[in-house]
């Protein structure tokens, strides 16, 4: 018979190191555990951070392309000349960025967003419009007997579309902001 005194050491040293071998693989899983999860949110916050981003680049360039095409029409009707070149410049620095932003939109991360891409859409092609025509009005000049044409129309449509525009993209980044917050 064996005395207890060499069995209880054995036992406790075997008891001993199974504890080791099992914490050394489990606390490096739990830790890498831990790590994915944390990963997987910064993952997802960087992506709603994107979008927010993207989302006021999209209220913001929209918003400076049409303010040229305003300022040319106040200049047209207080009868000063418009300079073409600047005029095309300038068309053609705030409409790339209006498209590149529309282009750089991320889109939603959980919710479809055809209404927000459908009226930047039609914004985007409402503003080529009517910069051609105001192109088109700065080219021909002021005609004998005839007034210029101001396109109030054409501005109150695009700043209905901006402002319905403008209240999706506000719902939207206010919801991912909430998001955030959790």
């Amino acid at each position: 018979m064996t005395d207890a005194s060499t069995v209880v050491p054995l036992v406790s040293g075997l008891g001993g190191a199974v504890i080791g071998a099992a914490a050394a693989i489990y606390v490096p899983m739990r830790q890498r555990r831990h790590q994915s999860r944390d990963d997987d949110r910064s993952f997802r916050e960087r992506l709603i951070r994107e979008e927010i981003s993207a989302l006021t680049r999209l209220r913001t360039t929209g918003r400076a392309w049409l303010d040229v095409l305003l300022r040319a029409r106040q200049s047209l009707r207080a009868g000063l000349e418009v300079e073409l070149n600047r005029f095309d410049d300038e068309v053609t620095k705030t409409s790339l960025r209006a498209a590149s932003a529309a282009y750089q939109h991320p889109g939603p991360v959980q919710e479809p967003g055809q209404e927000v891409e459908s009226l930047s859409a039609q914004i985007f092609n409402e503003l080529q419009d009517l910069s051609w025509k105001i192109r088109a009005q700065i080219v021909e000049g002021p005609r004998a007997g005839e007034g210029i044409s101001d396109f109030s129309a054409k501005f109150d449509r695009i700043e209905e579309l901006r402002a319905a525009l403008n209240v999706k993209l506000l719902e939207r980044i206010e919801q991912l902001s909430r998001q955030l917050l959790r």
